[in-house]
């Protein structure tokens, strides 16, 4: 896995969530198709096997998987009482891409500021996550995470998170493989 810090450049066209992070950029390679990789993003079922990092889980996901279409996943786990993200996809390309709006949200899915869900920094009101998908061979792909929007205090633990789930994605393909 390779991360990296790209300053203030733009990774894409969804520009000017916050003046002042730096865009988080994490590389990871899957032994599975690329289709399949793509697959484990695109249903609420696979992304209740991952999503969230080690120790929490979502029991909840509202997911309206097209451009335009909204999401909301809940989390929970140890303390975390309920609450987690939502937004819109503003492009989906099948097996290649996914670009998020994304927001801190309440138990119920309602939008809330980083300060209302005791997160460190200052936060733009909005977020934006890419996914880049890649094949590699038949049975190798790599996704190319981009998170545009992160305080640099809080940066350090959003990379430990995406590495976690990241971590639970993988063990849930191997799973996905078996069965």
């Amino acid at each position: 896995m390779q991360t990296t810090h790209i300053g203030k450049q733009h990774f894409h066209e969804y520009k000017d969530s916050t003046l002042n992070s730096e865009l988080i950029v994490i590389d990871r390679k899957f032994y599975v198709p690329v289709e399949e990789l793509f697959q484990a993003f695109s249903t609420p079922e696979a992304l209740k096997e991952w999503w969230w990092p080690k120790k929490l889980y979502s029991d909840h996901i509202d997911l309206d998987f097209r451009e335009t279409g909204e999401y909301f996943i809940n989390m929970k786990g140890f303390d975390h009482g309920g609450g987690g993200m939502t937004g819109q996809f503003l492009e989906i390309v099948i097996n290649e891409r996914i670009v998020m709006q994304d927001q801190f949200a309440d138990a119920r899915g309602k939008a809330i500021t980083a300060k209302q869900a005791k997160m460190p920094g200052e936060w733009p009101e909005m977020c934006y996550i890419t996914f880049d998908f890649f094949s590699e061979d038949k049975n190798t792909s790599s996704l190319k995470l981009s998170q545009q929007g992160v305080p640099n205090e809080a940066q350090k633990d959003c990379i430990k998170g995406w590495t976690s789930m990241f971590d639970k994605l993988e063990k849930f393909l191997k799973k996905d493989l078996v069965h």
